[in-house]
């Protein structure tokens, strides 16, 4: 259950890591995936255009998009990367779920936000953007984040987000839930803001009953 602090102590909405990935080395890896391996992203908050591929995933299934139903093992796409395994690694914690995640061109990925302490405790997401483009408006919490191919950002999606890819270039992220360690830690002490919200809203959505959530609109 929340706490008094998780309701009233500000959040970072972004951090951009200091650390810096081979970009090119990763759309290497990316480009090692068959197109036939895409598959729908489940989540129900987009246009049809979010597709996912699992690299650790339960029972190393390359199609599993959950986290549930079995140990977390290496998918036969992340058997395929020369490089992707090294930039896990670089995250210290224990890794959840590990995706690639790809918005085409002209896709939308409408405001939600994610009930990350119904997956794992005390989770955490990392995105490393493999391919995009400068049209790409990714929104959290009112706020535009820019990445770049290569960089590593941590991203509190329990605050709404949106992303809108309107360039002609599909957006790619390999993106990392892990459960923090004091190492992880001290990297996101060094990361650089993007700013702070209250979190508010999210702890009391997922305090009250579900009826009680449909009724007053408190829904993603």
């Amino acid at each position: 259950m929340p706490t008094l602090s998780d309701f009233v102590t500000p959040r970072d909405v972004a951090l951009r890591l200091p650390l810096k990935f081979d970009a090119a080395r990763l759309l290497a890896d990316l480009e090692r995936m068959p197109e036939a391996w895409w598959h729908a992203h489940l989540g129900p908050y987009h246009d049809g255009n979010w597709e996912a591929i699992a690299l650790w995933a339960p029972n190393g299934r390359r199609t599993e998009q959950s986290s549930k139903g079995g140990a977390f093992a290496a998918t036969e796409a992340l058997r395929l990367c020369d490089y992707v395994p090294e930039v896990i690694n670089a995250f210290p914690g224990r890794k959840n779920r590990i995706r690639f995640l790809k918005l085409r061109a002209g896709g939308h990925i409408f405001a939600h936000s994610d009930p990350l302490h119904q997956i794992d405790t005390g989770i955490v997401r990392i995105h490393v953007p493999v391919r995009t483009n400068p049209s790409v408006d990714f929104t959290v919490h009112g706020r535009r984040i820019v990445m770049q191919a290569g960089q590593a950002w941590y991203v509190d999606v329990r605050f709404r987000h949106s992303v809108d890819n309107p360039g002609g270039e599909d957006r790619v992220h390999l993106v990392i839930d892990v459960v923090p360690n004091p190492e992880l830690t001290e990297l996101f002490a060094r990361a650089a803001s993007s700013g702070k919200g209250m979190l508010t809203g999210y702890f009391l959505k997922h305090s009250l009953p579900r009826r009680l959530v449909r009724r007053f609109g408190l829904a993603n």
